[in-house]
């Protein structure tokens, strides 16, 4: 039984934090379990930028005409992976191997197309997918690439992420794909958000908008996700390495996300109530993410606030209070 382990990476800090847990934690576990395993590693820019020696035991691939980008790396994988493929988003970590291993059982079904074992939308996508790689070699190419859906009904089209498209196309074959629940993946993956969109966001549009940029990381959720879950990842990576994390131009560390203190200035002028209350859950959510990675790495990570403490209390309470208003409001309508 032959599995590949792939994912694509720009940035050479986050791939080596994120090879650093597959390496010790993944590999070796599906191994024990009886497959013989690779890592493969796609380089989505500047390849020379990736020492070798962080890489150690992994194939480093890099763009070329046959493969372009990320989505033609994941569709040449799938006919050469072997029997199977455990597709890991950049800021993924499964860092509970043998959890992750154990899903290889639910094979004996001939009918299970893989195992999704960790969902951020209505579909299973190829976040952290385990697959049967011959199920997917049964659909036309592009297998796992992207669409809109519903153009004409603009904005209401839906964006089909990275394998969804894969994914209902099975299901209406009679394959199946199982879903682990986020209450069953959360004591085993710390999972981060738009972690390269940002920094790549930043790299190309950066210098156009100067300090516009800060700004619009505290307006647009998705950019304020990436840049406070680079934080943590950067605190992280000191702990860990002793390095800087996202270095920009200047060489100041996380400059090429946001550092602490554009993030302090930029949620200062988030006014209070429900966009300041989504940013305090979203933080939260990725602190406890941190949290369980840094546990498993046994080392002491301090982050620095962005957001004041009194504010972060004054979202709790009206959080508190809408919730209590809520249920008020549903026991008298039952009443």
């Amino acid at each position: 039984m032959k599995l590949t382990i792939a994912s694509a990476h720009r940035y050479p800090d986050l791939a080596r934090l994120w090879y650093r847990t597959v390496a010790r934690d993944v590999a070796p576990a599906f191994r024990r379990a009886g497959a013989d395993v690779s890592v493969v590693l796609f380089r989505d820019a500047d390849p020379q930028s990736f020492p070798r020696a962080w890489f150690e035991g992994a194939l480093l691939e890099a763009p070329s005409r046959a493969c372009r980008d990320f989505i033609e790396f994941y569709d040449a994988v799938l006919p050469a992976g072997g029997d199977f493929v455990l597709f890991v988003d950049a800021d993924v970590f499964l860092f509970d191997g043998a959890w992750a291993a154990s899903h290889l059982a639910l094979f004996a079904d001939p009918a299970l197309a893989a195992v999704s074992l960790l969902s951020r939308t209505d579909q299973p996508g190829v976040f952290a997918l385990l697959a049967r790689a011959a199920a997917y070699r049964t659909l036309p190419a592009p297998v796992l690439a992207p669409c809109y859906e519903g153009l004409a009904d603009w904005p209401n089209a839906v964006n089909r992420q990275p394998g969804d498209r894969a994914a209902i196309a099975l299901r209406a074959a009679g394959w199946r794909i199982a879903e682990t629940s986020a209450r069953d993946a959360t004591p085993h993956v710390a999972d981060f958000h738009a972690t390269t969109a940002i920094r790549a966001t930043k790299e190309r549009l950066g210098p156009l908008l100067g300090g516009r940029f800060d700004a619009l990381v505290a307006e647009k959720l998705y950019l304020s996700m990436g840049a406070y879950d680079n934080l943590l990842l950067g605190c992280l990576y000191r702990a860990v390495f002793g390095e800087p994390f996202a270095a920009g131009p200047d060489g100041v560390p996380l400059s090429g996300s946001a550092t602490a203190a554009a993030l302090r200035s930029a949620f200062a002028g988030i006014p209070s109530g429900e966009a300041l209350s989504r940013l305090v859950g979203v933080l939260r959510r990725s602190r406890r993410a941190l949290g369980r990675l840094a546990a498993h790495e046994g080392v002491r990570v301090d982050v620095p606030r962005v957001v004041p403490a009194g504010r972060a209390a004054a979202v709790r309470l009206e959080d508190a209070a809408r919730r209590l208003l809520h249920r008020r409001r549903e026991a008298s309508g039952s009443a």
